[in-house]
């Protein structure tokens, strides 16, 4: 028996071939036997649904425990270390209709719950038992949950899927605007860098059928910054160690360390690496600063300056990896403060 939630999270529709193990694409796939036999049995292929023409469905190899489906709200791919075209996708754990169930799982809010019936606890919530006419392969199963806010609500049959920010916005998936516009703004949605969880994770509810979100990082950045800051070069997906760099781990197991690529270094290979070949340092379209930063020039950005511009000068401004580096001063700063408080 499949229910919809495993089939809708896994299936890969798009017709292009598995790069799985691609550098460029790392983690591609079209089916969970992709991420098996290129990653081991605790990966899945996980697709998240977009509205981007020629991007409508990405699927990659993620930790298969807490995926996005059902009635988990867990983590979707995210696509940093991809060329820069398939980066506007920022993702979104999102609890979606279903319209051919025939199964139902009735969520209920417990009276102990927060104020206003706020969910941030597995014990806030009662899953009773299903009803409904589906059995065997042609069960389709959802969970029915009542979303509220001010004098609004309204009652979803649906299931967990990932979805893409601007899908999310434009389908208002929140089911009720405030609830919509209220997510985008949890999960630090930057209109400058146009990311959700600073490009390092999934905007996803607290637990299980909860109506708040927050961001759910890859490993080794920071939650309480929307996974802006870099706290160490651990990875829990391979496709996160930027673009010069890869996750390294072994069968069996979901995290690894990032290992660089020659003219990168540093924990998720964010910084440039002077001291490599002049054709590889800041890929020869700009200089590598003192303090690990590229300064690319004007017809090209990106943190080592991969991703070009469409305009032609000789100018200098400095990376993305800029702001991750402040990013990380902040957070020692506040580290040691509190030591000393």
């Amino acid at each position: 028996m499949r229910s919809a939630a495993v089939v809708s999270a896994m299936v890969l529709v798009a017709g292009v071939a598995a790069q799985t193990a691609s550098t460029t694409f790392p983690g591609r796939c079209e089916t969970t036997k992709d991420c098996v036999e290129t990653y081991g049995s605790s990966y899945a292929c996980v697709s998240v649904d977009t509205s981007v023409a020629g991007l409508e469905q990405l699927s990659m190899c993620i930790p298969g425990g807490q995926v996005c489906s059902g009635r988990i709200a867990g983590l979707c791919p995210t696509f940093s270390s991809w060329p820069s075209k398939y980066r506007v996708i920022q993702p979104v754990c999102a609890f979606l209709k279903v319209d051919n169930c025939n199964q139902q799982f009735n969520v209920t809010v417990k009276s102990s719950a927060g104020s206003n019936g706020t969910v941030d606890d597995e014990d806030d919530i009662d899953v009773s038992s299903s009803s409904g006419s589906g059995n065997g392969t042609n069960k389709v199963e959802c969970y029915q949950r009542n979303f509220t806010v001010n004098n609004e609500y309204v009652v979803v049959n649906g299931i967990y899927q990932c979805l893409d920010k601007a899908k999310y916005v434009t389908s208002n998936s929140g089911h009720i605007k405030n609830i919509t516009d209220t997510v985008v703004k949890q999960c630090g949605w930057n209109a400058t860098s146009q990311t959700l969880c600073s490009g390092h994770g999934t905007c996803s509810p607290l637990v299980d059928f909860a109506q708040d979100y927050e961001c759910k990082c890859n490993a080794g950045y920071n939650s309480s910054d929307f996974c802006n800051a870099v706290t160490s070069n651990e990875c829990s997906t391979v496709s996160q160690c930027g673009t010069k760099g890869t996750c390294g781990f072994k069968d069996g197991t979901t995290t690894g360390e990032c290992t660089c690529a020659a003219g990168a270094k540093g924990n998720q290979c964010l910084l440039c690496d002077a001291s490599a070949s002049s054709e590889v340092v800041c890929n020869g379209h700009g200089t590598c600063g003192s303090d690990g930063v590229c300064a690319c020039s004007s017809d090209y950005n990106g943190t080592f300056c991969s991703d070009s511009t469409g305009t032609k000068g000789s100018s200098s401004s400095p990376s993305a990896a800029t702001t991750v580096k402040m990013a990380i001063s902040t957070i020692a700063t506040a580290l040691i403060m509190a030591v000393f408080a």
